[in-house]
């Protein structure tokens, strides 16, 4: 059974034909409900208008002569008992209607037919059955009490049995006994249910060749819907494939395609973001290479000029030649290493290479002392070490910082806190400089790029606070997921 599909011609392996025959089936078994529900509630307005005391009064009236007959003859067991089975039979099998429409009593109930026959004095002449069941026998003693001399028909109850009282005349319409029948039919779901089931057995046939067009064409037009909403994710995996991240899906309608659109986006959104991340990554590597590469060659190799000039100066006949060139020599190889050095240092990424994070704050701080001569505190109450694109991003920030103190707040003294909140890393940059009314001023590219840069952390967060004449305070927060060093 598993391996079905694999024996199975090869159309029907395709999309529009397996959604045809479930079509067909769901087609089969609508109709099959549909008419079980239709036929029902015919077949239970039928019962009712069925059961009603004409009917029943009019099988047990048309006996009378058969029923006068063997009364006449003394009670001739032959006829009351011809009489008797045709009274069960006609009512056991209670019609209404007329042509191909009747209905039977049978197909939604199993009547009872209780018949008990008189003579003029009341002496019993036929009972069927002989013994009476005890609800039966209740019923006719009470209702025999309550009889009246002519014909009495009527329900015992809402939906209770027929009580039929009739006297039986002679050719002179005269009184020579009475019948008295007890008709119990009830509706019944199970009986009705297998009547059903047994008229099915005949229309199951044009049924489902009926439902063989239906499920085509709902099988064609789904699967048309299906595909085309499949091709339309193909066209934009296509562009991912191609490297367009930027094209989304349209959630279409459909419950199960939206969730298998929305999925598709949200790898999208990932892969580029891994992308986006393996290349920044691919940069920072070969900017790490080049400065190793500059730093090993050019730079050492100012380094051996600069030692050959000074050598040179030790010589006091190539001085006194050349002194004022060697002098200007040297003092151009100075600045190169200076320049040089400067290079490096932008070249190699932040937050790469085998620092820990506070020592590479540090390096940083220390050379903002150096060229500005402002005053670096830090205030270490936690040992934050971010993972490495987080550091590199919030010591990217920090330098913007702090070349914003310096260079727009004048400021002198910098205070540096980290701290460790729950699962969140917090890093606070406050100074005194001169501050900033932030709700006129507008952000510059410095502090978009630093609000940019921690939309890239995990969960991070950038605040900022400033008061004109009070300084500055700028609190960095991110996710807390790697271990302290």
């Amino acid at each position: 059974m598993k391996n079905w599909r694999t024996h199975c011609p090869a159309f029907m392996k395709r999309l529009w034909c397996q959604l045809a025959i479930s079509y067909t089936l769901l087609a089969f078994c609508a109709l099959t409900v549909l008419i079980l529900l239709l036929y029902g509630m015919d077949d239970y307005k039928d019962f009712h208008a069925t059961l009603n005391l004409d009917s029943v009064g009019e099988q047990v009236a048309s006996e009378r002569l058969t029923l006068a007959q063997g009364i006449r003859d003394g009670g001739n067991t032959e006829w009351l008992e011809k009489a008797r089975d045709n009274i069960a039979k006609k009512l056991l099998n209670l019609e209404h209607g007329s042509g191909t429409s009747i209905y039977r009593i049978t197909s939604s109930s199993r009547p009872e037919v209780y018949v008990q026959i008189l003579d003029k004095n009341g002496e019993l002449l036929l009972s069927d059955p002989a013994m009476l069941p005890e609800r039966a026998a209740t019923q006719f003693a009470a209702q025999a009490a309550s009889s009246a001399a002519g014909s009495n028909i009527r329900k015992l109850g809402d939906n209770g049995p027929i009580w039929v009282d009739m006297p039986i005349p002679d050719d002179g319409n005269e009184s020579i006994g009475r019948v008295r029948v007890l008709y119990v039919a009830e509706f019944s779901l199970w009986v009705q249910l297998q009547s059903l089931l047994a008229f099915l057995r005949f229309v199951w046939a044009p049924m489902f060749i009926c439902s063989v067009p239906i499920g085509i064409a709902c099988g064609f037009v789904a699967s048309r819907y299906v595909t085309r909403q499949l091709r339309k994710m193909n066209a934009v995996t296509e562009s991912w494939r191609q490297g367009n991240f930027e094209a989304r899906i349209a959630l279409p309608d459909d419950d199960v395609l939206i969730r298998h659109s929305q999925h598709l986006n949200d790898m999208a959104q990932d892969l580029e973001m891994f992308l986006r991340l393996k290349q920044g990554l691919a940069v920072s590597d070969e900017r790490n290479r080049m400065a190793r590469e500059l730093h090993d060659t050019v730079k050492q190799k100012l380094f051996a000029l600069g030692l050959q000039l000074a050598t040179a100066k030790t010589k006091p006949a190539v001085m006194e030649a050349a002194r004022e060139h060697i002098l200007e020599a040297e003092a151009i190889t100075r600045e190169a290493q200076h320049d040089l050095t400067e290079i490096i240092t932008q070249l190699r990424p932040a937050g790469t290479g085998d620092l820990p994070f506070y020592d590479r704050m540090t390096t940083l701080a220390d050379d903002f002392r150096r060229r500005f001569g402002v005053r670096i505190d830090f205030d270490r109450t936690a040992p934050i070490q971010p993972a490495a694109q987080t550091e590199h991003h919030v010591l990217r920030i920090v330098q913007e910082a702090l070349m914003n103190a310096v260079r727009h707040g004048k400021a002198s003294h910098i205070v540096i806190t980290g701290s460790i909140e729950q699962d969140a890393a917090t890093l606070t940059i406050a100074d005194n400089g001169t501050g900033f009314d932030t709700s006129k001023q507008t952000d510059g590219f410095g502090i978009t790029s630093m609000r940019g840069r921690m939309r890239d952390v995990p969960r991070g967060t950038f605040a900022l606070e400033s008061t004109a004449g009070e300084g500055t305070r700028i609190r960095l927060a991110w996710k807390n997921d790697t271990c302290p060093k």
